[in-house]
């Protein structure tokens, strides 16, 4: 590390730590307003530009919400997301989980504070303590050791990582405008009709449709399997096939990093039947019901399992557009919401699948729908493909940037 680097602790650079507060749940009077209000599910390593819920005035007076300023580094103190950081791009109030950190600009770059507490999440996260769940304070996190560079160094080391992240944010903006230009399609076409309404309708079960159109079972018409269930006396450290598991799916993608193995020999004898392949569609089925992701090449050897449902075409590739847009569709969801099962949380399986009817379209519509909608499907795919080099590139970085191990002067930032 270079001398010019100085060990202080994170609450010496700060102007401001402070924790927030949730307004009385009950009272529908103090939500469904203009204020921002963070949930720490939500601080994830990302930059927070909007909140899932807003609060009104009644409810900021009412609680200990208090306004975080733009800039600051918002730190997660409890559960699951103990340790999470994120940098708040609007102002907005927090509850009572995050540990919200206003820092002193004089001193440090907030985006480097937040850079420095991301690269050191392990550190961070073994001070948590609690037998129930891990949870850390803001004594703790004030008093966490920071190796701090000249302001210079800083916005060096801060330019380069910033523009990897914002190539990140405009892709998934990319995608996202993608797979809304899709679902706006589907509804078009095979909800309202749009392109078809000089046709003659009749009636069916799932309501009036074209004439030519049919009513199918699912599994007349999709094919679906359902993981193994892999157990953990079979797990692998090393020279192993990686597979499934519900944490791998996050924002539509497929994120391995949290996947296990399973040797070789396993997967192409047990479990042969299971591999996955390019474009499979694999959608969770337990917990976070309704994630979904294609697969792509890259993933592969991927082996399926338990709480993980795959699907693909049962007739003709040309049909693929009409099945990602109908499984990733409101309609499907609701779907999976009330016809899945358990007490504790809900789960949907083959069972349930078979039970479900699905419209139909000729083949030619069907071949016309994917000429027009596949492009996009695998435009997002290779977009994808390029977000996860991104965050690989940044992640690899990230620890050398912020031991001073690598010069920021040497690096070129331009990623276009």
């Amino acid at each position: 590390m270079s001398l010019e680097w100085n060990v202080t602790t994170v609450g010496e650079l700060c102007s401001n730590v402070s924790s927030g507060g949730t307004p009385k749940s009950t009272n529908e009077e103090y939500y469904g307003g203009d204020i921002p209000w963070l949930n720490t599910k939500e601080v994830n390593f990302n930059r927070i530009y909007d909140t899932e819920k807003h609060i009104t005035n009644e409810g900021f007076e009412n609680s200990a919400a208090k306004w975080v300023k733009k800039d600051s580094v918002i730190v997660a103190m409890y559960g699951a997301t103990a340790a999470k950081v994120a940098m708040n791009m609007v102002d907005l109030t927090t509850n009572q989980a995050c540990c919200n950190l206003t820092i002193d600009k004089s001193l440090a770059n907030p985006k480097f504070v937040y850079y420095y507490l991301y690269s050191n999440y392990e550190k961070l996260l073994n001070l948590a303590s609690g037998a129930a769940q891990q949870n850390l304070n803001s004594n703790i996190i004030k008093e966490f050791p920071i190796n701090i560079p000249s302001l210079k160094v800083q916005n060096n080391v801060v330019n380069l990582l910033s523009t990897i992240d914002d190539k990140i944010e405009i892709n998934q903006k990319i995608n996202k405008n993608l797979e809304s230009i899709i679902k706006i399609f589907y509804k078009n076409w095979f909800e309202d009709f749009e392109p078809f309404k000089k046709m003659e309708f009749h009636n069916t079960k799932l309501g009036k449709i074209p004439n030519g159109w049919n009513v199918l079972p699912l599994k007349d018409f999709i094919k679906f399997q359902e993981g193994p269930g892999i157990r953990n006396w079979q797990y692998v450290d090393e020279n192993g096939v990686n597979f499934l598991n519900i944490r791998c799916i996050q924002n539509n993608d497929l994120i391995l990093d949290t996947a296990n193995m399973i040797s070789k020999e396993e997967a192409e004898g047990k479990y042969s039947h299971f591999m996955l392949e390019e474009w499979d569609l694999v959608i969770s089925s337990s917990g976070t019901l309704g994630r979904y992701a294609i697969v792509r090449r890259e993933h592969l050897p991927l082996c399926l399992n338990t709480s993980i449902i795959r699907f693909s075409p049962m007739h003709s590739f040309n049909h693929y557009s009409y099945i990602y847009s109908y499984l990733t569709s409101r309609g499907f969801y609701h779907h999976l919401l009330t016809m899945g099962s358990g007490s504790v949380q809900l789960n949907f399986g083959p069972t349930h699948l078979k039970k479900i009817d699905l419209i139909v379209p000729p083949k030619y519509i069907l071949n016309e729908y994917n000429d027009l909608i596949f492009p996009l499907i695998k435009k997002s795919v290779t977009i994808k493909s390029e977000i996860t080099k991104l965050i690989k590139l940044r992640d690899t970085l990230l620890p050398k940037l912020m031991s001073g191990e690598i010069d920021v002067s040497e690096v070129n930032c331009d990623l276009e």
